[in-house]
């Protein structure tokens, strides 16, 4: 019974997690300021909009897959890989721990200006928070993961012991 309860529990904290974040690259500002931001300092084109449209994509089918028990599993090791993708992300000088708030970074992309002029301007940081949401999210994914494990392995099958005095 706890497990089912632990299963649900970490399955929706993490089909939430993963809407709020999947949803805001679809209907967030235009260009998306993290992935705008990744794009101005790399100097790859791809990862605004097209990169930006495959992770909302990805991790809202991991949201069907965590709200669906017998996919849940799955869908929390998908929510992992892109947690850990923005982790990772987050350690390169492409985006940094911490990110210019997403208001002043948005309205700096729109106007066009480059990686070194949003720089320059010393925008105000969200302090970590879009990192530390990553890391949640990543550890919340694996929470769900470990459970469903132990979920399965507490419903699989008992082998029969052999008989014998080696046994």
């Amino acid at each position: 019974m706890m497990e089912r309860v632990l299963s649900w529990t970490f399955g929706l904290m993490l089909a939430v997690l993963l809407f709020g974040t999947g949803i805001y690259k679809f209907v967030g500002p235009d260009p998306n300021p993290v992935f705008g931001l990744i794009a101005a300092r790399s100097g790859i084109g791809i990862f605004e909009p097209w990169l930006r449209y495959a992770t909302g994509v990805v991790e809202l089918i991991a949201v069907l897959m965590v709200l669906w028990p017998a996919t849940r599993m799955r869908g929390a090791q998908l929510g992992l890989l892109v947690a850990l993708g923005a982790i990772v992300f987050h350690l390169t000088p492409w985006l940094g721990i911490q990110v210019p708030r997403l208001p002043e970074l948005s309205a700096a992309l729109a106007e066009g200006r480059t990686a070194a002029q949003i720089a320059a301007m010393n925008l105000p940081t969200d302090k970590g928070a879009m990192f530390l949401l990553a890391l949640a999210i990543a550890g919340v994914a694996i929470a769900s993961y470990f459970t469903e494990k132990a979920k399965q392995r507490a419903s699989a099958p008992k082998a029969p012991r052999p008989m014998g005095a080696f046994a």
